[in-house]
């Protein structure tokens, strides 16, 4: 009788091994995502639109909550552009599972700094960058999907019509 309890405990150990094995396959599954979707930042003045493009994931800027110029681009020619639709997250690579490192640029400020994001879940994509040896960061919160689109919203809002977001409008790239 004790053999037997011996290979019940084994069938039920294997069963546990084998269920944990798999439940853990499929969360690590589900995290390995795409950073694709439209983002509000953390502060809410802006929504991004990432998409795949040809040589990264690139994100720009698809709403602001007040309308703004490029008046810091260091590119002259670039200066007083509206920043809708500008480019801020440019050549995004992946490096790691759900990380992808590239540029970001600051329209605040005028600069271009390197960056990583991270999608912590399909919900939260964190961004973390450096410069000199301050380092820092903001998650941003994915937007459900918008069925309406509008170029303009409530208090002045702007939001850019849907196209690619990749550069020279390229459209974007499929994942397969």
């Amino acid at each position: 009788m004790a053999i037997r309890d011996r290979m019940s405990l084994r069938a039920f150990a294997l069963c546990l091994t084998t269920t944990g094995a798999a439940l853990g396959l499929s969360a690590e599954t589900a995290l390995a995502a795409e950073p694709t979707g439209v983002w509000l930042t953390a502060d809410q003045s802006a929504k991004i639109r990432v998409e795949h493009c040809a040589d990264g994931y690139w994100g720009s800027i698809d709403w602001e909550k007040q309308p703004g110029t490029d008046a810091k681009n260091p590119d002259p020619a670039k200066r007083g552009r509206p920043l809708l639709g500008a480019p801020i997250l440019i050549s995004m690579k992946p490096s790691a599972a759900n990380k992808w490192d590239g540029k970001v640029y600051n329209p605040k400020e005028g600069s271009f700094h390197n960056v990583s994001i991270i999608l912590e879940d399909p919900n939260r994509l964190k961004l973390q960058g450096c410069m000199l040896v301050f380092c820092g960061g903001e998650t941003w919160t994915r937007v459900a999907d918008q069925q309406q689109r509008s170029t303009t919203g409530a208090a002045g809002a702007t939001e850019t019509p849907k196209r690619s977001v990749c550069p020279g409008g390229a459209p974007a790239q499929r994942r397969q």
